[in-house]
């Protein structure tokens, strides 16, 4: 075929044209594709331009990299060029001045074939208050903004957003840098970096997508903004090399999360750093760097499942709490041992919130030596009333346990005793002399079971006890079956646990007590 040299008036290079009466997209070419760009007529011929790794360059455009000409029409132009024959878009590298917010075509291509925007590290410079690329669908043949619309309606696929910096000569901008919207399966924003936005991002309904390097801090050094905002449905998106420093909270996720992925992200210099306003279903973070937050994690709804896992953990401030969360059922937290802790004076810098029923969905391990005993971490003025259940595994490297030699404890540990100061399941009060008196952590309601089974070992002997409390009546175990007793008795302290006595003293000194009070 035939083709032509031309030279592009504003990258100044010789480009050629082939001719052909097909589009980039294999469509029949009309007089209205034709805009000296990507399309020539010269008398009744169609020339198309040939490209290189099916791209187009927003300089073509008219988008002159030297950081003073205003580029904004000239790339919106180049998205929608590149949009409507299913290219791909570059730059060539420099300083381009944006004065405008600039449409991201939806892509529902549901090929999922790839549309790839790489600005080859360029950097787009903002003088205004505005965001920069906001997602945008065409409606009645124009490109709007799809924020504020109904989720889903605007889906895109495949998008592929990044590799270059936002700058600003504001102090602060607080419009979004980034909005998205619809972002489904294949789409990724990556290596990008601003610095003065009080947000950097603003999420919104995106899944099935990857956040990859994405830089962001403020150059004077305070706490400002919320750096990423999330909401809408996130389902296995993975937020991956994030860095939000400097800001009130780090991430904020408005909407529910499943099967998410947090990997090599850094919490520092922050108020909050993650903070989960709806419920969390199967999510992890590993690989991180926690330091210079007054709390890492803030759990404002159900937390089905979430997982801390090898990341490095520095507290600064004796006040720095690593997690808030709020008091409910099916709480469930995993705090593994191979988390490293830098500067903990206590294992009240755990927690930061204090709450007695719903915390038994903790697991925390700990491969240090921190503490002498589990009581290190079930004392009452602790911070948090971390309950272990049949939910969590309380392994035994925790704080030295003294006698759990392996043992799984079931609900008789956490939530339900003070731990292992005696063998399993209560605390043993040897104040009175003489007089058996057992404190638990078991929270009395009159309709519940709880399970004993007691040794008492006296300077004449041994006496055992074996039944269970129905509300705070005891019935015991016999040789002819299970009776109601009153060798036992049930006490509701003020705090609403339950202390199990004898109904007398013995007659003999005690030396100890072993077994368990277990509620069932």
């Amino acid at each position: 075929m035939n083709t032509i040299e031309l030279n592009d008036p504003y990258i100044g290079e010789w480009i050629t044209f082939i001719e052909t009466d097909k589009t980039y997209n294999n469509i029949s070419i009309t007089d209205a594709d034709c805009d000296d760009i990507l399309y020539k007529k010269i008398g009744n011929v169609y020339y198309r331009r040939v490209l290189e790794d099916s791209r187009v360059d927003i300089r073509w455009f008219g988008a002159l990299p030297d950081g003073v000409t205003d580029c904004s029409e000239a790339i919106q132009q180049a998205f929608i060029s590149a949009d409507k024959y299913k290219l791909s878009v570059t730059a060539g590298k420099g300083t381009y001045v944006i004065t405008k917010t600039i449409y991201i075509p939806q892509n529902p291509d549901l090929a999922f074939l790839s549309k790839t925007y790489d600005f080859n590290e360029s950097v787009f410079l903002i003088q205004s208050d505005f965001t920069v690329f906001e997602s945008g669908y065409y409606s009645q043949g124009e490109l709007v903004s799809a924020i504020g619309g109904l989720n889903d309606q605007t889906n895109c696929f495949g998008i592929k957003f990044g590799n270059f910096s936002l700058l600003t000569t504001l102090n602060n901008v607080t419009s979004p840098a980034l909005a998205i919207k619809d972002w489904h399966q294949g789409c990724e924003l990556s290596n990008i970096s601003s610095q003065n936005f009080s947000t950097f991002l603003k999420s919104i309904n995106n899944y099935y997508t990857v956040f990859d390097d994405l830089r962001t801090t403020h150059q004077n050094q305070v706490r400002l903004g919320e750096r990423f905002i999330f909401s809408g449905d996130m389902n296995l998106n993975v937020f991956r090399a994030l860095v939000a420093a400097n800001s009130l909270v780090g991430y904020k996720f408005d909407g529910p999360l499943t099967a998410c992925h947090f990997d090599a992200i850094s919490v520092e210099g922050v108020t909050t750093g993650i903070q989960f306003n709806s419920y969390v279903f199967n999510c992890s973070i590993v690989n991180s760097y926690l330091e210079g937050f007054n709390r890492a994690f803030e759990f404002n709804s159900y937390i089905y499942n979430f997982t801390i896992d090898n990341n490095y953990i520095r507290l600064v401030n004796l006040s720095d709490r690593l997690i808030k969360y709020t008091g409910l059922p099916i709480n469930n937290i995993h705090l593994l041992s191979n988390n490293t802790f830098i500067g903990m004076l206590g294992y009240d810098q755990l927690f930061e919130n204090v709450e007695d029923d719903y915390g038994y969905g903790v697991e925390i391990g700990f491969n240090t030596g921190y503490g002498n005993s589990i009581n290190d971490l079930l004392t009452d003025d602790f911070g948090a009333n971390f309950n272990i259940n049949w939910k969590a595994k309380f392994p035994t490297y925790l704080a030295n346990i003294q006698n759990a030699k392996g043992l799984v404890p079931g609900n008789y540990s956490g939530q339900y005793t003070r731990g292992y100061d005696g063998p399993s399941g209560f605390e043993a009060d040897f104040t009175i002399p003489n007089l058996v008196h057992l404190k638990t952590k078991i929270k009395n309601t009159w309709t519940q079971l709880v399970y004993v089974n007691i040794k008492i070992e006296t300077t004449s002997g041994t006496k055992t006890f074996r039944g269970f409390f129905v509300g705070n009546s005891f019935y015991e175990f016999t040789a002819s079956g299970i009776a109601a007793s009153g060798v036992l008795e049930s006490v509701v302290n003020p705090d609403g646990t339950i202390d199990v006595k004898r109904t007398g003293y013995e007659s003999e000194n005690i030396i100890g007590i072993t077994g368990e009070i277990r509620l069932i």
